[in-house]
């Protein structure tokens, strides 16, 4: 019999934590494969657990309106079947029974926390009762010593040190300088408050924070700026976009227009439309470009337009504009975040010309589009002109793509756009 643990889903870069909603099946219940099993939701996505095989529900570790970070054991359940490797459940993290040692109390140190001991030799006493790997690893990232560790109050199972302990100690834990003075790692709040207003950082904004740092020490970031004609595709918008409001109910973006753009170039550039594993580099058959949508509350998601490659512009427009809408709504489910293969960040609705966007993981590359403004370019029979420019930032990892790549692909929006937008909008109508 194989006991499976049921974890919380992961459900968008910036959400760290969800929350048991319902349990569709009490304990001791029998369980069909794919059958709903619980329903769990963040500030921002709601999501259906369903069973990952056959069997019993044994345990409940969480009750409804419990919280828990995203990963952690919520069930267990028990199987004849073989879930094989496709089972995150038992092989992303540390098996059936470290679940039920946690549930029982019983302390197990996981294969997670020993392979953490080998990276650093300044935590040698980890186990999995007291520290969990993902604990274990924000640690080692922000160099938060075994001595720090110790000192701090969990509010975990037997007191166990939670992610979310960790987070709030890194929130008053800085490592620049106050005022010219060297600010201690173990800097009280009442300190703090001596210079100044302390606000601590919501769970959203701490797990952004620490999503943004991960990618930084994963991917080898290079930025690269380029500064695209776009004239004559803000005539021809400006031309249609009334038409097309009427037609499609929805406004003819930019950003729509990029993504549609970008869709079709990916295929010549499948390096760009990839993930790393390792040492392995996935080309991705799939273009499911991401948008990132700024919150009323300042935290960030990023839902995808799913096969951008072969979707027309006005489905672009309208599946873009139902996004932004859920999204600021708090109406998202997972499927509108999950298996993006590109993100585009458009920064320039706030008025910057250009930026260095930081890459979403596990992807390689990331493009910021500025605001459109009026540049001085060389002009022949004027001298000079004024021309519509959008400034566009392309961060990419060099682990995967060089320089020479990255400029190809500028080159192919620089000398394409103008023609494909023509064609792709005056035939919109049609």
């Amino acid at each position: 019999m194989n006991e499976i643990p049921i974890l919380m889903p992961h459900m968008g870069q910036s959400i760290a934590e969800g929350t048991v909603v319902k349990w569709h099946k009490r304990v001791g219940d029998e369980v069909q494969a794919d059958e709903l099993l619980v329903e769990v939701e963040s500030d921002k996505v709601a999501f259906e657990v369903v069973s990952p095989a056959s069997g019993r529900l044994t345990v409940c570790l969480k009750e409804e309106g419990d919280m828990t970070d995203v990963g952690s054991a919520i069930g267990i359940l028990a199987s004849e079947d073989d879930i094989g490797m496709g089972q995150t459940s038992i092989a992303a993290n540390y098996g059936a029974n470290a679940v039920r040692a946690e549930a029982e109390s019983i302390p197990i140190e996981s294969p997670s926390v020993r392979t953490e001991k080998k990276l650093a030799g300044d935590l040698p006493t980890l186990t999995r009762e007291w520290l969990s790997p993902s604990v274990a690893r924000l640690a080692l990232r922000h160099h938060i010593s075994i001595e720090e560790l110790e000192q701090l109050k969990g509010s975990g199972r037997n007191g166990r040190v939670t992610r979310r302990d960790l987070l709030e100690y890194l929130s008053t834990r800085p490592t620049p300088t106050i005022l010219g003075t060297a600010v201690r790692a173990d800097v009280s709040v009442e300190e703090l408050k001596k210079h100044g207003r302390v606000v601590s950082m919501s769970a959203i904004r701490r797990s952004i924070a620490d999503h943004m740092v991960q990618s930084i020490h994963t991917s080898a970031h290079v930025t690269m700026i380029h500064a695209l004609d776009v004239t004559e595709l803000v005539v021809l918008r400006e031309s249609i976009k009334e038409s097309f409001r009427a037609q499609h109910k929805v406004n003819l973006t930019y950003t729509g227009i990029m993504i549609y753009i970008i869709g079709r170039l990916m295929h010549d550039f499948p390096m760009i439309n990839a993930s790393t594993f390792g040492s392995y580099i996935l080309q991705r058959d799939a273009v499911n470009i991401g948008c990132a949508v700024a919150l009323p509350d300042e935290s960030l998601v990023v839902p995808v337009v799913h096969h951008a490659d072969t979707r027309s512009m006005p489905d672009i427009s309208t599946e873009l504009d139902r996004l932004v809408r859920v999204a600021r709504s708090r109406d998202l489910v997972r499927e509108d975040i999950e298996d993006g293969t590109f993100t585009i960040s458009n920064f320039g609705t706030f008025g910057s010309l250009f930026g260095t966007p930081i890459i979403n993981q596990p992807q390689v590359a990331i493009l910021g589009m500025g605001a459109i403004t009026k540049q001085p370019v060389p002009d022949e029979a004027k001298g000079v002109a004024f021309r519509d420019t959008l400034y566009l930032s392309f961060s990419f990892d060099h682990r995967v793509i060089d320089g020479a790549a990255a400029g190809r692909f500028f080159k192919e929006l620089q000398d394409g756009v103008n023609a494909l937008t023509a064609e792709i909008l005056c035939g919109i109508d049609a």
